[in-house]
């Protein structure tokens, strides 16, 4: 057949699933579900104006990836990691981010930096009025801006694998009566050090910011009972 296949053109409009899922996985991603939240599927087909099978499809695609799990009676829900899952997560970020922080050192312009800092200055202001959702909004902004800037898409999909997974845990750092990292955040010492060319100390200035944020985080996880799914 002269080298063809037999596969039949597809669609490029985006599918309502897609659309769905994609919903789904940012808000994820970005903590705005929190643990122990119940997903169901009409309910958020409503909120969302469309119709319960797309919605369905891709909480099931998102059981499949492991960030969303299913209760007994086959509802989905936003599972709380154990430790010893989210450290192994956090250990991996930190050797991907770190090495993208690193490579994005080398490759970034002043009018990348200045976007950097302009995503940092959301995240202060966020810490300064107390508002999580612009804190947890402008701290992905930023350190996917970073992934971007080191132009490693492999590495990139398996990050947000990452973040799928542990968005939703992020919330513990707002819980009323948590501690806070104190003095000034890792991104600061990460833009000085990406301004100065030095890949290296912005490679440590990621791994600070993953690994102090992440170890008051762990504390919640060991303090905390696991949800019961829907509580």
């Amino acid at each position: 057949m002269d080298g063809g296949t037999m596969l039949a053109p597809v669609a490029r409009e985006e599918s309502l699933t897609e659309k769905v899922y994609r919903s789904l996985r940012g808000a994820l991603t970005g903590g705005r579900l929190v643990p122990g939240q119940r997903l169901v599927h009409r309910a958020l087909a409503a909120e969302l104006g469309v119709s319960p099978t797309p919605v369905r499809e891709a909480l099931l695609r998102l059981v499949s990836e492991a960030a969303l799990e299913l209760d007994a009676r086959g509802i989905a829900w936003v599972p709380r990691l154990v430790p010893e899952r989210y450290q192994e997560i956090v250990e991996l970020r930190v050797e991907l981010e770190g090495r993208a922080t690193a490579r994005a050192t080398q490759l970034a312009t002043p009018a990348d930096l200045a976007a950097l800092r302009a995503l940092h200055a959301g995240v202060a202001e966020g810490r300064r009025t107390r508002n999580p959702a612009l804190v947890l909004r402008e701290n992905e902004r930023f350190h996917f801006a970073l992934l971007e800037l080191a132009r490693m898409p492999v590495l990139t999909r398996l990050v947000e694998s990452l973040w799928l997974q542990a968005g939703p845990t992020i919330n513990l750092l707002f819980r009323p009566g948590a501690p806070a990292v104190q003095g000034a955040h890792p991104h600061e010492d990460l833009l000085a050090a990406m301004a100065a060319g030095d890949a290296p100390a912005a490679r440590r200035a990621m791994e600070r910011d993953l690994r102090e944020h992440a170890a008051l985080i762990t504390q919640a996880l060991q303090s905390a009972a696991p949800p019961t799914p829907g509580k």
